[in-house]
């Protein structure tokens, strides 16, 4: 399976960032205990953030089958 947005491992121009920003970011490794510590998405986000992705993706399927 091809990830449809790879993650940059260097800067890359023209993709509606500068250099100064590339640099400015700082995103470290997880820790071990940072990973322990995390949460499954449906027991940290409210039940509507999850019935509108289900509405969004039936809207998407319609579109598609539309076309």
């Amino acid at each position: 399976m091809t990830d449809k947005h790879p993650t940059l491992r260097e800067f890359q121009p023209g993709r509606g960032y500068t250099k100064e920003d590339w640099d400015a970011v700082d995103s470290p490794e997880l820790t071990d205990e940072e990973l322990a510590h995390m949460r499954p998405a449906r027991e940290v986000l409210p039940p509507e953030f999850f019935r509108s992705l289900d509405a969004m993706r039936k809207s998407q399927a319609q579109k598609s089958r539309a076309k």
